[in-house]
């Protein structure tokens, strides 16, 4: 039986927050006619890179927000995508906007300290 890690309940609504305010961003230019306000988040507008990151960050939400979907090793995976689309935002989009991605990753691999690897001889195989 897999191991549930008790998450952070601020990763599922970060990660909300950072899904509502790439959607903003991408669909003020359609919604307001002139630029976004923040010229951190002007990267956003363009369809090739505001479209996927909110899709890739409402994935992330969802993911976070589901409880039983939250073992050591899917939240481990978890972190580590976490940790590349802050690489990721941080290149296309900026720094201020991948920081909420690097706080997740950081968070999810805080807790997966305290919680033990699987024993099983299967996995100790693996290793």
């Amino acid at each position: 039986m897999p191991h549930r890690i008790k998450t952070w309940s601020g990763n599922a609504a970060l990660a909300w927050l950072a899904t509502a305010a790439f959607a903003l961003a991408a669909l003020w230019p359609h919604l307001f006619g002139r630029e976004v306000a923040l010229v951190g988040l002007r990267a956003l507008a363009d369809v090739h890179i505001g479209a996927p990151l909110v899709l890739v960050a409402l994935a992330l939400a969802v993911f976070l927000s589901v409880r039983s979907w939250s073992t050591r090793d899917r939240l481990l995976v978890c972190a580590g995508a976490s940790l590349c689309l802050f690489a990721v935002v941080t290149y296309a989009v900026g720094a201020s906007a991948a920081l909420p991605f690097a706080l997740i990753g950081g968070n999810i691999l805080r807790e997966a300290r305290s919680v033990p690897a699987r024993h099983s001889r299967i996995w100790a195989e693996t290793q």
